[in-house]
């Protein structure tokens, strides 16, 4: 599975993971994604075949169920709780490199259109 962390998200969680052999892209690093509406960078995450890691809910949310209404499809979303993985504590790029490692090891879902709460 590949993943694209958008904006919210900082690169060196990618970086690691990337290290550890997972194909993880950050948008935050990507000057050409950078500032991308949302519905643009989740079409681009489908064109990838990546899921979309956010923490943004109230507008990916509504844009995953509008997909759903239009028959598109998407490569997942998972969304990112911001209390349990706050970006503000030190703790934060070591607690989502360890709960993005788990999903991406031991996978508990397949297909697609599909949504993953961390």
């Amino acid at each position: 599975m590949k993943l694209l962390l958008d904006e919210r998200h900082a690169p060196s969680v990618a970086v690691q993971l990337t290290g550890e052999a997972f194909d993880v892209v950050a948008v935050a690093a990507q000057p050409d994604l950078r500032g991308m509406a949302d519905e643009e960078l989740l079409a681009y995450a489908a064109t990838e075949q990546r899921a979309l890691v956010t923490e943004n809910v109230a507008d990916f949310m509504p844009l995953a169920t509008q997909w759903v209404d239009e028959h598109k499809a998407h490569a997942g979303l998972i969304f990112t709780n911001p209390k349990r993985l706050n970006r503000a504590t030190l703790a934060y790029p070591r607690n989502l490199i360890a709960s993005l490692r788990e999903f991406l090891t031991h996978s508990p879902i397949t297909g697609e259109s599909w949504i993953w709460w961390l």
